[in-house]
């Protein structure tokens, strides 16, 4: 009968523990911590809490937001028990502005809801990223040192707490590790605190730059988890929808938070444009330029103009060839008129009209090798004269006359040149005046060739040569 009671015994207490099942604090999942600090979809967004857009993702500024604004109960994640997990990895990503010296800001901290002591806290400062606890001993603060932490880029932060050791990855680079003498207790209890997103409780101290990503994941070390990675300063475990998800709401169309596009620019010498830089504005002091970063290459968007920079770019006329030279001119009760030399002598040369703010194609006119046109009048009669180039003898220039019914250029007379390269026209005392310059003979290509003056003859209405 002694010998069945140690048996007895050990069926009551198997019995017992059969009945209450062990339970861990939570769930080994990532607890996003953002996620639940942020109201749930529908409900009004946390007074001054800001989203941003920089280098492409989205982050929150919590600086204008008060230390509560971003707060939960630790018993919302922790529905099982109250003890923080002695073992666990914290992942956030961040963009960091520039902290003064001897400055730290917080991450996230559990806090005592009654006394508003410090439970737990994550902070940065200049070069360093630190854990602090509550707890007595080589726990209570932990400290790593020359933390690659560069100015206006997004990094991944991951702590991982395991026994004696406690490892910092950055942007899934090589591990910094510190050793303990004992490792992390069991003890830390949460019962009535409250977690804090970006401060400890208090508007001292509270994170000043971009917040995306802030998860808790007991048990274990989350870098498998998010490295390697093409990105690696946005690796990615657990980031709220409402920073990947567009900022608009569809049906009122305006923010869900607060919105703006961070952007920053950067003078001086070209600098790198790749996606990171995208959206970035670059200042070209030297040519007093302004471009924008398309993720590719630079694109103007301001240019200072040249030293007549009162002129602008009004209007592009596309001409069928090359255009050595253009004439504007007017003829009363028909307007404004522009005719431009055209190298090519099958389209020829044009005459432009001025049409509704802008010039418009008149009339072709047959030329050979057009150098230039000269617009005269005489006794109110309108004339162009071409210079034109022929390989071929005789070359011949022509003078058109303005048709008042048909309202064209018609041809009126023509005239022997050598290679012409521009007319001129001038009056003295009623006498009517052209000068042409010549280049060269076409049967020899001397340059020994005169150029000539022509007057008006009123008799036989031509210009016969004058010595």
């Amino acid at each position: 009968m002694l010998a069945c009671r140690p048996l007895l015994l050990a069926w009551i207490l198997l019995s017992v523990v059969q009945s209450h099942t062990w339970r861990a604090c939570t769930d080994l999942l990532p607890l996003d911590l953002l996620t639940v600090a942020l109201p749930r979809p529908g409900q009004a967004p946390p007074t001054q809490v800001q989203m941003v857009q920089s280098r492409g993702s989205r982050g929150l500024r919590l600086t204008g937001a008060p230390p509560a604004a971003l707060s939960f109960s630790a018993s919302q994640i922790f529905t099982n028990c109250d003890g923080f997990p002695a073992e666990f990895s914290l992942v956030a990503t961040v963009k960091v502005q520039k902290l003064r010296p001897k400055t730290s800001e917080f991450l996230f901290s559990v806090v005592k809801e009654v006394s508003g002591s410090l439970l737990l806290g994550l902070r940065i400062s200049e070069t360093r990223v630190h854990l602090q606890t509550r707890l007595p001993g080589p726990w209570s603060r932990l400290t790593f040192k020359d933390v690659p932490l560069d100015n206006n880029m997004w990094h991944t932060l991951v702590l991982s707490v395991s026994g004696q050791y406690a490892a910092l990855t950055v942007d899934c680079g090589l591990p910094l590790e510190l050793k303990q003498v004992r490792s992390f207790p069991s003890t830390l209890s949460t019962r009535g605190s409250r977690f804090f997103i970006g401060s400890g409780g208090r508007w001292r101290g509270r994170f000043s730059g971009l917040l995306r990503q802030l998860v808790l994941l007991p048990g274990s070390d989350a870098s498998p988890r998010l490295c390697p990675t093409s990105e690696p300063g946005l690796a990615e475990l657990s980031v709220p929808q409402v920073l990947k998800s567009t900022p608009l709401q569809l049906d009122q169309q305006r923010p869900v938070y607060p919105y703006e596009a961070e952007a920053r620019v950067t003078a001086g010498d070209r600098p790198r444009c790749s996606e990171p830089e995208l959206g970035q504005l670059w200042l070209d002091s030297l040519r007093k330029g302004l471009s924008i970063c398309d993720g590719l290459m630079w694109r103007t968007l301001l240019q200072k103009k040249d030293r007549l920079d009162y002129l602008e770019d009004y209007q592009d006329l596309y001409t069928l060839s090359e255009t050595f030279d253009v004439e504007i001119f007017s003829i009363p009760s028909e307007g404004l008129f522009m005719a431009a030399a055209n190298r090519d002598s099958g389209p020829g040369s044009a005459i432009y009209r001025w049409t509704n703010r802008s010039f418009q194609l008149y009339q072709n006119i047959s030329t050979q090798q057009a150098r230039a046109w000269k617009h005269f009048t005489i006794k109110n009669k309108n004339f162009l004269v071409v210079a034109d180039i022929r390989r071929a003898e005789p070359e011949l220039s022509v003078i058109y006359r303005w048709n008042q019914r048909l309202r064209r250029f018609l041809r009126y007379q023509t005239l022997e040149t050598h290679a012409a390269q521009d007319w001129e026209a001038f009056q003295i005392q009623n006498h009517s005046f052209l000068v042409v310059a010549n280049h060269r003979r076409a049967r020899d290509f001397s340059h020994n060739i005169h150029s000539v003056i022509y007057r008006w003859n009123p008799e036989t209405k031509g210009c016969p040569l004058w010595f």
